[in-house]
This record gives C-alpha cells, structure tokens and sequence, in this order.
C-alpha cells in the first residue's frame, strides 16, 4: 500500500502499532555522498526507503525532534516484518505518540550496513 500523512493515518486507523527508533536526524559532512555521487539519506530518511520497498500495508511516519522519528502500521503482517528485520527492546507501552508503541532496535550504528544493504556505496 502506500505511505499516508500521519494525520490521517492516525485517524483512520487508530488502533494501529507505532514503532520508534531513537536515531540522528543528520548524517557528518564527511558522509553526505557515496562512492558513486548519490546523495546519502538521513537515518530515517533510509528507513522510509526501506519502508517503500517492503511494507505492503497502508503506514505512515514522522520525524520526533530530538528522539528520532515513529513509523505506524496496521497490517499485522507489517508489524511482524518490522519486529523480524530489525528487532523490538521492551514490550508494548502506551506513550504520546500511540497508544501501542513499540521501541524498535534500529539506531546510528547500524546505519552504514542498511545504506550498503540498500545500494549506497560507502
């Protein structure tokens, strides 16, 4: 499905699962390009590509100033996958941003070995 404004989506679907990842929201200048001349993404910005690429149910994200940033699902096949690829810390809390919240283990180091996964040449 496709990615939708967090608005709506929390709207529409109130009940879904929101996943957190404390991670930058800038990358070092150093590392702004890759081998090839392409552009770099942000920590989050190269999991909204993932994203694009894997979750087949309708989600949306946000960046969180200073925390990070929360992707919501609603399909339980996406929570699963997310859970699977990238691993949770702690159980289900209730927190300003869902209800259902879940602290996803994706964080800085392990940025370069998902840009690489995803065809950046660093």
């Amino acid at each position: 499905m496709a990615k939708k404004s967090w608005n709506t989506f929390s709207g529409t679907y109130p009940s879904a699962t929101t996943f957190t990842a404390s991670v930058s929201a800038t990358l070092p200048i150093q590392m702004q390009f890759d081998k090839n001349k392409k552009k770099i993404p942000t920590p989050y910005g190269l999991f909204v590509m993932w994203a694009n690429a894997n979750l087949t149910g309708d989600w949306a994200s946000t960046i969180i100033k200073g925390v990070g940033f929360a992707i919501s699902v609603e399909s339980e096949n996406d929570i699963q996958l997310i859970s699977n690829t990238f691993g949770t810390i702690g159980g289900v809390k209730s927190t300003a941003v869902a209800n259902k919240t879940i602290q996803m283990n994706y964080k800085n180091p392990d940025y370069l070995n998902w840009a690489k996964k995803l065809g950046y040449k660093l």
